[in-house]
Order: C-alpha cells, then structure tokens, then sequence
C-alpha cells in the first residue's frame, strides 16, 4: 500500500460543498446504509445550505470538512446541523473530534434564544482497514444513557457502496467523486472503471470535466506511487482529448514543457554569451601581453639610451 504524506487536497470539500452532490452522495449511500438513512429521514436535502467558511474557529480543521444547515422535512422551523467528515485511516479520537465541532460550528447566531443546532454527523470513510466508530458511538450512548454524545452520528464505509447504483446516479460528479474515493487505494479497480467514468464525465460541460478530472489527479497522488499516477494521468489525458478538453493536469505539464524549453533556450543563450566573453578575454588577454613586450622594448631601449648617454660623456 502506497500513502505519501500529503495532506487532503480538499476533494471532498471541491466535489460535496454544492449542496446538490452532497445530497447526491446521501441518496447513493443510504440504498446500502439504513443507519445514514434513518438519521437523515427528518430532513429535507433539498434546503442544505452550507455554513461558509464555518471552521475557522476550530484550530484542527481538515480541508476535508463540510458543515450545512438543513430544514426539518415536515416543514416547520426546525434547522438542523450536518457534518461531514472525511477520514482515509482509522482515527480513536474521531468522536471528541466531532463533539467540538458540534459546539463550536453549529451555531446558528440569529437564534437569540438558544443558538447551538441539533447535529448529524456523517463520517465518510474510504480506507482499507477495519473501523468501526459506530460501535464506539453506541457504546457511549449507552455509557451516559442517552445524554451524549450530544449530537447523532452515520459512518458511511465507501467500500460498501454498490458501484452500479453509484454510476447509474443522475449527479455525475457527485458518482465520480464517490467512486474515486472508494477505489483510492485500488487502482486497478479504479482503472477498470474508467470507462464508466469517462460515460459520467461525457454529461458535464467540458470546463467543468477538466477541473474535476485536475482534482481528481491532485487527489490521488496522496494514495498513489507517482508510476502509478503517471499511468493514470495518460488515461485522463486521452480521455479529455476524446471529450475535447485540456485537463488542468494537462495544462500544468505543458506549461512545465515551455519553462524547460524556455530554460534550455536561455542556457543556449548563455553558453553562447559565455563562449562570447571567453574570446574576448582571450583577446584581453593577447593585447595585455603584447602592451607587456612593448612595455619591455620600451625599458630596454630607455636603458641603451641612458648607457649612450653616460658613455658620450
């Protein structure tokens, strides 16, 4: 297993901050994980409305955070407050994690009365080894009965999601986006799939493709060997030329292609210049010497003079 140590680039947050691919991925996941279907079936997915910048104020923030407010689906005035957090590894500390960003995120400031929002939180997982922090939720819950955590919690595990039903979803970029994730450490699979993909990619505009095939590269390189990255961008890169687009990735290596000809230009330049300097400090060099040889005839004849002189004395 490739992992570098590149921090999260901000995928999740790049596809699932529009409110429609976040809803999007819900839908996907609830078809195989009754436990995010339950806690979502009070809300209505059509009013999420994402808090911007909304952990600013929390010094440990990942990139990969999102935080909306969303409406009670039996239309009354009730908001709720949704997480959504995106881990790639285990992680003990995930519950306290949340429980901060509860107290500290979900704040709705017009409420003068009493401004924290009811939270669900959704842990989105796409690593390959064991967890379960549900089971850690219930135990908890049942620890303190009831009383905390202080907000409900789905852990959604990408491995389980049918990539069929994901595929077949109307919000292209929200099913790449799922998809990419899940087979982030599976290449080959991921790579089977790119047919799929390219199908999904065909039904959003060219600008649009581009950028998120660009993300989906930067994404990748954490999970990745760059040999396999290289395989991977060539497929891309033939992909966009049958749909017509210039990936950001693309645009990237040919801006690098002119800076290395610009560089090997400029060196060329250089030698020449070097080359220029050289034969003219050559011919510095020739007329000091023969200024030296004159300057020698000069003293030789300066001394024949003087002894001349002396002798007609």
């Amino acid at each position: 297993q490739y992992m570098n140590k590149r921090k999260h680039d901000g995928f999740l947050k790049y596809v699932y901050s529009k409110p429609v691919n976040t809803k999007a991925l819900f839908e996907i996941a609830s078809k195989t994980n009754r436990n995010l279907a339950d806690i979502l079936a009070e809300v209505d997915l059509d009013t999420l409305e994402e808090i911007p910048e909304a952990f600013d104020e929390v010094g440990e923030r990942g990139e990969a955070d999102l935080a909306f407010k969303v409406k009670a689906l039996d239309g009354s005035e009730m908001r709720f407050g949704l997480l959504l957090e995106h881990k790639s590894s285990p992680s003990n500390g995930i519950m306290s994690q949340i429980g901060k960003y509860a107290i500290n995120v979900m704040v709705d400031k017009s409420n003068s009365e009493y401004g924290w929002l009811p939270t669900k939180a959704v842990v989105v997982y796409n690593g390959i080894a064991p967890w379960d922090p549900l089971a850690q939720y219930k135990n908890i819950h049942a620890m303190y009965n009831g009383r905390i955590p202080h907000f409900e919690f789905a852990f959604v595990n990408l491995a389980e999601i049918d990539d069929d039903l994901c595929l077949a979803h109307g919000n292209a970029e929200a099913a790449i986006g799922a998809i990419t994730m899940k087979y982030a450490f599976d290449m080959e699979k991921y790579e089977s799939l790119l047919p799929e993909i390219e199908k999904k990619l065909r039904a959003l505009p060219s600008n649009e493709s581009a950028c998120l095939v660009g993300k989906i590269e930067l994404y990748l390189r954490e999970y990745i060997s760059p040999e396999a990255l290289e395989v991977l961008k060539m497929a891309f890169q033939s992909i966009g030329q049958r749909l017509g687009f210039v990936s950001a990735g693309d645009a990237y290596r040919a801006l690098e292609r002119k800076v290395r000809r610009m560089e090997s230009a400029s060196k060329a330049k250089d030698a020449k210049l070097v080359e220029k300097d050289n034969a003219l400090a050559e011919k510095d060099n020739a007329l000091a010497e023969k200024d030296n040889a004159l300057a020698e005839k000069d003293a030789l004849i300066a001394a024949l003079q003087a002894k001349l002189a002396e002798m007609s004395k």
